[in-house]
């Protein structure tokens, strides 16, 4: 999920200034061959970006304001629901950020270019689009953790679950991320237009950018512990979860009418329905887009380095997505977030469908009434 776009061109600006030998790990390549990798994966990284990108950040702009809305109502005041807002409030900065650094430079190659843009991507753009990456992978971590918590610890978890712990949780998450983030803001720096030709980037790696240290920091540090930690953590509670749903609705079952028994099963299927679209859902994006990334800054000699350039530039939006998404998930998934939508939208039909209810039982309980009393 993490090292999107920002690495793409990095890299694709590394392999420009490097000879054939050095293009994608392959070694003694006509140049035809190494200029063909080149411009599929250009072309891929700019359908990707500018089209695809484009598109998913302004859907996904516009649904975590709607969460946000959502999740803020006294109804839906939890501490998951306070999770879920932290969660979107980094989706929406990731998005702005990814649009800013990635899909505004394909769509508009020459603001590259300008001085101020360079200082902005260097010491502003770069970094904080990083942070709100590692931001919205471990707010996803804190929601899984809110809700095994809840399901497996049900008995704890009016204590450990509240309001100002979940805020707490969210602080110390967010200091945690910035710190291990900070090498993001030495990797770049804005280069003067007497430093440089006038169609080149007025950015450019800096001198830790370009070391090995800067590598190993964004492969080990970001790839396998702020990527592979969080996806593992996350898959393993979801199943332990899943588990603790299915067993306590086998145990219910054995003690309730046939009625009952569907019931139960109805709230465990719903219950699975949720967690496997909102949490799977972003292990498969972040697994898709982990695999092609270490492939991609790895390049080992066995990979088909133009599948991996490919597969790369798209499974890239695998974080784009996810932080897309998450919005038409809960509505999927969950009831009583569409009926507040629908609610916040000013359509009511929550208040319709509850006038109905007690309009129905009101009905009921007259006739009840009505044919007690033709009896006597």
């Amino acid at each position: 999920m993490n090292v999107a776009c920002c690495w793409a061109s990095k890299y694709f600006r590394k392999m420009e200034n490097s000879t054939t030998n050095d293009v994608r790990g392959v070694t003694n390549a006509p140049n035809t061959v190494a200029d063909d990798v080149m411009e599929v994966a250009k072309k891929m990284h700019w359908v990707t970006s500018s089209i695809f990108g484009t598109i998913f950040v302004i859907v996904g702009i516009v649904g975590n304001i709607l969460s946000v809305l959502i999740w803020s109502r006294k109804s839906m005041r939890t501490s998951t629901g306070v999770y879920l807002i932290a969660q979107a409030l980094s989706d929406m900065g990731l998005l702005f950020f990814f649009f800013i650094t990635d899909s505004l430079t394909m769509l508009v190659p020459s603001v590259k270019t300008s001085y101020a843009f360079g200082v902005f991507f260097s010491y502003i753009g770069y970094p904080i689009f990083f942070l709100f990456v590692v931001y919205s992978i471990w707010m996803t971590v804190g929601v899984t953790v809110d809700r095994y918590i809840q399901v497996c610890w049900f008995t704890k978890a009016k204590e450990m679950c509240s309001n100002k712990r979940a805020v707490v949780g969210i602080g110390i998450i967010a200091f945690l991320c910035f710190l291990i983030n900070t090498p993001h803001f030495k990797t770049y720096h804005p280069i003067p237009a007497s430093d440089r030709e006038p169609d080149d980037a007025a950015f450019d790696l800096t001198e830790f950018g370009m070391t090995e240290g800067s590598k190993r920091y964004e492969f080990w540090v970001h790839c396998m512990f702020l990527v592979l930690v969080p996806w593992l953590t996350i898959f393993i509670l979801n199943m332990l979860i899943i588990s603790r749903v299915v067993r306590a609705n086998r145990g219910m079952s054995k003690r309730k009418s046939i009625q009952g028994q569907e019931k139960a099963k109805k709230a465990e299927n719903q219950m699975t329905r949720l967690l496997l679209t909102v949490t799977f859902v972003f292990l498969i994006l972040i697994a898709l887009q982990c695999v092609t990334q270490c492939f991609f800054m790895m390049q080992p000699e066995i990979a088909d380095m133009r599948i991996v350039n490919e597969a790369f530039s798209v499974a890239k939006l695998g974080i784009v997505i996810n932080s897309s998404i998450n919005f038409f998930l809960y509505c999927l998934s969950a009831r009583k977030f569409r009926k507040e939508l629908f609610k916040v939208l000013g359509l009511r039909r929550g208040d319709r469908e509850e006038s109905f209810s007690s309009s129905t039982a009101s009905t009921t309980l007259s006739t009840a009434k009505f044919k007690m009393s033709f009896k006597a």
